[in-house]
């Protein structure tokens, strides 16, 4: 396991090329970024961002994402040529934030917003994005990737080719670009014949419309137009969707004219609507279930040896088309980003092996599929029955007719599996899991990676909940010399509390080890085993939690061999539950959980064994035959912070 040196380059710098390139700089991997379109885009094109997608920028450290996005406004609903509204609904309920759920409601950020704000943060690392560099081709041989592109200058009249060398390639340039044309994938799926749709962004005043909702003139049936408003571009900016099925839009978004005179005909309020300025716009055609497939005998798919090419294409759009219903693309993309990185991460320092990156083709395609079956069933409710290519409209009867006819607040509801905060790996092969229940004989267990959060239920492969209210605890001065009792345990005066989602970070796993007290031998063995199992500094951040209350101040305990073993772990004490709540544990209870660098569950287990066994698919086999080091503290340091 070799450390490579040369850099991963990251091909297209949408918001899933961002997300990655700032998870391995992150974790000081080199990374060169590279965008065709010689200027940043514009547009708010899908501008969704799912609870689950707010959590993995939190983990970024990128709290500017949550801070400038808004909340989704309730829609109202009109025929053509009235401001009389014929319902007013929300999409999705306001939901109070829990303790262990913080955000708990999808937002609205434009994605030319976002990926500025993720350019600003990956700029802190010395990377910027490569405008204006078009990826030719590519070829891989047992040293790493040898990519061709072409720069555009804006002083030359022709691009200037130049050809480079990179440890990784991630295709990150969407379904049309190059790494997945250079490996032949194949779209399996189809596409609607009678079904398309216009986004784009404008400035426009309509007469007595308001900027409190979000407007839907028209049915979705026929013809429809909806008008989002929105601050980011300007105090007049809305975001259109144009939707029909009987009339062809193609050729639309490429002519001014037309489309401004198509927005004004399906408002239908005359000249009471002022198009002002037209400022982005694009067609799409409706996909059906649309993926794309790799052929498994590939050897580009299957030699991923330590410096070898490694495509990620299941990490950008680039691994799936799908309708642009549900809000779900944009999010599954950054999520499989964030999924990947921080084990190429490790794979490029030569920490872990090759066999790590296996584990996210077997992690995130489930979690696409049942993706790509929900947003069909949401396009479905939105347009009614398709008619795809090859295929009649079916004629079945008045009733099913009735029964395909959409309603547009029941296509718009969105149910809080779209959150995605149940999205799961539980089945994933490094998953450690010594609490979850077998199946029985002849039962199997149904896994779903597109689960529910379950009160009291927690599971290796989940999202790791948050905690807040997490006190420091220290070493009193009144503890005899070499004698560490509990009596000496005391809430640290001064300092603030902090919360579980402040300490994890892409750059490491977190180790909680909940138990009912230090002075617990399964504490030693624990921050023992790692010792052994981990093979540098600064890749875990032990925690040890105690529960609410600490132990009564008249019983002490002779604790000099765990002070010995206790290497770079932090304490503190869950003064109000919550974490104990939160991670399904008694306050007798010892229980380990190991929270990976993407913020999920990799591990619930007894003690040092199963930890052992965890971190041997993550870093490879290591605990065999190896002596546990012993770390010495000067007194008064027991409790030592990993950062």
């Amino acid at each position: 396991m070799a450390a490579c040196t040369t850099p991963v380059l990251v091909v297209g710098a949408g918001p899933t090329g961002l997300a990655a390139a700032l998870t391995l700089a992150q974790n000081n991997v080199p990374v060169r970024i590279i965008e065709k379109e010689v200027q940043h885009r514009r547009g708010q094109r899908g501008p969704g961002i799912q609870p689950r997608t707010l959590e993995v920028f939190h983990f970024l450290r990128v709290p500017e994402v949550n801070e400038r996005s808004t909340f989704i406004p309730p829609l109202q609903e009109y025929n053509k040529g009235s401001l009389d509204a014929l319902k007013t609904f929300v999409m999705s309920p306001y939901t109070e934030p829990t303790l262990t759920i913080p955000y708990y409601n999808p937002k609205l950020i434009g994605q030319q917003t976002l990926e500025a704000i993720l350019r600003e943060h990956l700029a802190k690392f010395g990377c910027t994005v490569e405008l204006g560099t078009r990826l030719d081709s590519f070829t891989q041989d047992d040293k790493g990737v040898r990519a061709k592109f072409f720069k555009h200058r804006t002083d030359q009249a022709e691009e200037v080719e130049e050809v480079a060398e990179a440890a990784y390639l991630i295709g990150a340039d969407g379904a049309k670009g190059v790494t997945r044309k250079q490996l032949q994938l194949t779209f399996v799926g189809s596409t609607w014949e009678d079904a398309s749709i216009v986004l784009g962004d404008i400035r426009l005043e309509v007469k007595g419309l308001d900027r409190e909702h979000w407007h839907h003139f028209g049915t979705t049936s026929k013809d429809m137009v909806s008008l989002r408003p929105t601050n980011e571009l300007g105090q007049d900016g809305y975001q259109f969707l144009i939707g029909s099925r009987v009339r062809e839009l193609k050729g639309l978004s490429q002519d001014e004219e037309a489309l401004v005179n198509c927005i004004k005909e399906l408002i239908g309020l005359g000249n009471d609507v002022n198009v002002k300025e037209v400022l982005w716009a694009s067609e799409f055609r409706l996909a059906w279930e649309g993926f794309l497939l790799a052929e498994v005998q590939s050897p580009l798919m299957l030699d991923i040896m330590n410096c070898s090419l490694i495509f990620t294409l299941l990490s950008s759009d680039a691994a799936h088309v799908h309708s642009p219903t549900g809000g779900q693309g944009l999010n599954t993309s950054v999520q499989h980003a964030f999924n990947l990185s921080w084990k190429l991460a490790l794979v490029y320092k030569g920490l872990s092996p090759a066999s790590l990156l296996d584990t996210y083709t077997a992690e995130r395609p489930p979690v696409t599929t049942e993706m790509l079956g929900l947003t069909t069933e949401i396009l479905k409710l939105t347009y009614g029955e398709c008619k795809t290519e090859g295929t009649q409209a079916s004629t079945s009867g008045n009733e099913d007719a009735k029964k395909a006819e959409p309603n547009l607040e029941r296509a718009k509801h969105r149910g809080k599996n779209m959150y995605m905060l149940g999205v799961n790996c539980r089945t994933s092969p490094i998953v450690v899991d010594e609490f979850a229940p077998t199946s029985t004989s002849g039962v199997a267990i149904v896994h779903n990676a597109y689960g529910s959060i379950q009160e009291g239920v927690l599971r290796g492969g989940d999202r790791a909940p948050d905690a807040p209210g997490l006190v420091p605890v220290v070493k009193s001065n009144c503890a005899a010399p070499n004698t560490l009792g509990i009596s000496a345990l005391a809430l640290t005066e001064g300092l603030e509390s902090t919360r579980l989602f402040d300490i994890f970070a892409p750059i490491y796993h977190t180790v909680l080890i909940f138990a009912p007290a230090l002075a617990d031998p399964i504490v030693a063995s624990v921050l023992a085993a790692l010792q052994q199992c981990v093979p540098e500094n600064g890749l875990v951040r032990p925690v040890v939690v105690l529960p609410n209350s600490l132990p009564d101040l008249d019983v002490g305990v002779e604790t000099s061999s765990v002070q010995d073993q206790a290497w770079g772990a932090e304490v503190l004490a869950d003064q109000a539950g919550h974490a104990y709540r939160g991670y399904v544990i008694e306050n007798d209870e010892v229980k380990v959980v190991a929270v990976r660098p993407d913020g999920v569950v990799g591990a619930i287990v007894h003690g040092a064994e199963g930890l052992g066994r965890y971190f041997d698919g993550v870093f490879g086999k290591r605990c065999v035959g190896e002596e546990v080091l012993q770390t010495e503290f000067s007194e008064g340091s027991f409790f030592v912070r990993s950062e």
